[in-house]
């Protein structure tokens, strides 16, 4: 959208819609309509030249904008949009068949055992999820940055980190557990809970969700994998656990580990009951379902306030999470204080 349109008071936006492009990872303007307008509307809170000082009658360099890590957990869930005219996904949880349900035949005779093959019905119904900007004609004109561009990117980014932030709160739910509260992350956690989701039959790949802390801090999975330790006085040589020891400090972080791909979202909880501990989580995809609105997962429209003189923003995203399999999740909860 240009200035023109934005400060034209005879005409105001009617929609504009935003899509989310994972090639430049920022929101992408797709459409947009506009009409002539005139009336009144009810003030609310604004970006103005009071709050938007970063650019104001200067010439500045790149925008320095603090975005959330996002995008982490909608590549590693399953993921299921609503058709038109419904806001409702079902997930099928199959039951497991054990071994001892399969029998011997005898040649020549029918076999008389039926194995029934049940499933459970996994609901999740699509809510929306939505934050406003109000950007006012003064901040606009005023900034030397693209202040309204950067405005479409931030919203955007704000939701798909509460994406993120729903999903992972689905970690705390696994009945399965490693370690507790007060224990710092072992190795031996990692392969437990490779143990527990491979008894489940849960498919590959593994994923493993951890907090910042839990991959780079002092208690956490980096820790694990070197030791720069000092004997005496005298510093030693850094110990390293052969090639993950050295891609960890050759790229500060380990793609996979234990038989797990690693993720990090600064979406999980670091705090958890106030007693500094983290909620990481490993599952594989069967674990956790996302519901997309019919008409998808996110959009940004514009409308435009002509006596107000602002362009309200407005983002919102169509979604709802849900456990489909708990079997095939595994909550790692440990100290990072």
């Amino acid at each position: 959208m240009n200035n023109q349109l934005i400060n034209n008071q005879n005409r105001m936006v009617t929609e504009a819609v935003w899509q989310w492009d994972n090639n430049l990872n920022r929101m992408v303007e797709v459409s947009c309509t506009y009409e002539s307008y005139s009336g009144d509307w009810a003030q609310c809170a604004e970006t103005d030249t009071g709050v938007a000082q970063g650019g104001l009658g200067k010439i500045i360099g790149d925008a320095v904008i603090a975005f959330n890590h996002v995008n982490v957990m909608f590549p590693l869930v399953t993921v299921k949009q609503a058709v038109k005219g419904a806001i409702t996904v079902q997930f099928p949880d199959y039951t497991k068949v054990a071994s001892s349900s399969v029998g011997a035949g005898t040649d020549g005779s029918d076999y008389g055992t039926v194995t029934s093959i049940t499933t459970a019905a996994r609901s999740a119904t699509v809510s929306e999820h939505i934050i406003r900007a109000d950007v006012s004609d003064l901040a606009v004109m005023g900034n030397a940055d693209d202040l309204t561009g950067n405005v479409g990117n931030i919203l955007g980014n704000a939701v798909a980190a509460k994406l993120d932030d729903d999903l992972v709160e689905l970690g705390k739910g696994f009945s399965q557990t490693e370690s507790s509260a007060g224990t710092a992350l072992a190795l031996s956690h990692t392969f437990g809970a490779m143990r527990q989701l491979r008894a489940a039959g849960a498919p590959f790949p593994y994923n493993l969700v951890l907090s910042p802390k839990q991959v780079w801090g002092s208690k956490g999975l980096i820790s694990l994998v070197h030791d720069a330790a000092v004997t005496g006085s005298n510093a030693k040589p850094m110990s390293l656990l052969g090639s993950k020891g050295e891609e960890a400090i050759q790229n500060g972080f380990i793609g996979s580990f234990a038989g797990f791909n690693i993720y990090w979202s600064d979406q999980i909880d670091e705090d958890v009951s106030s007693q500094g501990d983290a909620a990481g989580f490993a599952f594989s995809k069967g674990a956790v379902g996302l519901a997309v609105g019919p008409q998808g997962l996110m959009r940004i429209e514009t409308e435009r306030n002509a006596s107000f003189r602002t362009t309200e923003y407005v983002a919102v995203g169509f979604w709802a999470e849900t456990e489909i399999k708990d079997a095939f999740g595994v909550y790692i909860l440990t100290d990072v204080s």
